[in-house]
């Protein structure tokens, strides 16, 4: 029962966001009910705290345990929240189709337990983000934004994919929890590489400035990518991996000087805004800044 909790768990909305894509009728109803079940299956998730084994490669497997127990609840409350704002804007069933499968994404994300399962909801995550910040394609300006917030996320993501092979090459062992005990010379490749992906993804120096691009999409992909989801994710990413950071001796105080730096940097950049979205995207890279210095710390 707990593994089949944990496989409908992100499996719901990657596969009701799937069908609206074809089928687009009644996408407003069906994309809060689902959300709504998905918000009732991660509470239920994070009292039970489920755990299955997938093999892949040498993976783990996916499980919820004390962070992901909170994540997966404020992820799904997030989601639906910004669903239900969105059934009062004219959008079409592509739109609610692709935020079910960004949100199943992001709970693949959250819950893996290795580099394999981690790798796939991450870069279906990107992929969506794309899709969603350029989501009225008929404007140019607005796909060149999410072109460019895909292409900067993008850049930041090779480093996830060099450390899964450092991984495979050092050890074999991809669970997460495996990689501080990996020999240090391919510990500190694979840290290195989950700090570049992770500080690409939560908008941190150099990386800002896409979050600022992604202002283009419409205001409910603004507050999704905005709340506990993408820009969470490398904050995330990097709590999940504290003990291979202290384990290498340098990344966690080069996590934490990048956190600070960004927090105050990004704060000033705030309070020089005059425009509301663009300030809004300025104090998120800064209050993610904090979760960044944290992790480190």
């Amino acid at each position: 029962m707990n593994a089949l909790l944990l496989w409908l768990l992100p499996g719901l909305p990657l596969g009701a966001g799937g069908l609206l894509l074809l089928v687009r009728r009644w996408a407003r109803p069906v994309a809060i009910s689902v959300a709504a079940l998905t918000l009732g299956l991660a509470v239920h998730a994070a009292v039970t705290r489920p755990a299955v084994a997938v093999r892949l490669l040498l993976g783990e497997g996916a499980a919820v345990d004390g962070l992901s127990a909170v994540m997966v609840v404020t992820v799904a409350a997030a989601g639906l929240a910004v669903l239900v704002f969105a059934a009062g804007e004219p959008l079409g069933a592509r739109f609610h189709g692709l935020m079910l499968i960004f949100l199943g994404a992001m709970l693949v994300t959250v819950t893996a337990g290795d580099l394999v399962l981690l790798l796939m909801g991450w870069e279906v995550m990107g992929a969506m983000s794309y899709a969603l910040i350029g989501y009225r394609w008929r404007d140019p300006g607005r796909v060149r934004s999410g072109a460019v917030a895909f292409l900067t996320t993008r850049a930041g993501d090779l480093g996830l994919y060099f450390a899964a092979g450092a991984a495979l090459a050092g050890g074999g062992d991809l669970a997460l929890g495996g990689l501080p005990g990996l020999p240090p010379g391919w510990r500190d490749l694979v840290a290195g590489g989950i700090v570049l992906a992770a500080l690409g993804k939560s908008a941190q120096l150099p990386f800002s400035y896409w979050l600022s691009r992604a202002m283009d999409g419409p205001s409910p992909v603004s507050a999704l990518l905005h709340s506990a989801t993408m820009v969470a994710a490398g904050a995330y990413l990097l709590l999940r991996a504290q003990p291979l950071l202290a384990a290498t001796g340098w990344a966690a105080a080069l996590v934490t000087w990048t956190g600070a730096v960004t927090a105050l940097l990004l704060g000033a950049v705030a309070v020089a805004q005059r425009e509301l979205k663009q300030l809004l995207a300025a104090s998120t890279c800064a209050q993610v800044g904090y979760m960044v210095c944290a992790a480190g710390a």
